[in-house]
């Protein structure tokens, strides 16, 4: 540590400012050990500079995103969920719209892709996007307490189930 903390200050880093007190949480214990280290001229190439952590989901690290400016891209029009390629009726469903939309240009059919799908997930899977997201967000109220205060057992046990469930 006083290696590191000897070349840091050799060579001028900075650390970048987080949206959060602690990256990383694990029952009793939270810590910062995740950082951003800059150069005081990268700074100044690049004065939008930002970091913030996202929700940790299934990893006891909080995802740190560093980004250059505050442009949004907008919606994403186009995803395949990781459990759709599992039922055997996805490819047949996406082929037959897909042979359906031929002439458009690619970006198009994407997004005309987007409505067979969304009404395909559906009829399999329920709501699942909105149960996941369900647990998300409570997981990520449990994980803001935890910026606070140590979690009870109780909250333990919640967030571990959450967790389970994901």
């Amino acid at each position: 540590m006083r290696e590191l903390r000897q070349c840091v200050q050799d060579l001028q880093l900075i650390a970048l400012a987080i949206n959060l007190d602690y990256t990383w949480i694990r029952r009793n214990a939270a810590r910062r050990i995740d950082r951003i280290l800059v150069e005081a001229q990268f700074l100044d190439a690049f004065p939008m500079l930002s970091a913030c952590c996202k929700d940790r989901v299934l990893s006891y690290h909080h995802p740190v995103v560093m980004s250059t400016s505050q442009l949004t891209w907008g919606p994403i029009p186009f995803r395949i969920l990781d459990y759709w390629p599992n039922e055997p009726k996805f490819i047949k469903v996406f082929k037959n719209k897909w042979l359906q939309l031929t002439g458009l240009p690619f970006h198009k059919k994407l997004v005309k892709m987007r409505a067979p799908l969304k009404k395909w997930n559906w009829e399999i899977f329920g709501h699942i996007d909105q149960r996941i997201q369900s647990f998300q967000r409570e997981m990520a109220k449990l994980d803001l307490i935890a910026q606070e205060r140590e979690l009870n057992e109780v909250e333990w046990h919640r967030r571990s189930a959450l967790q389970s469930q994901l």
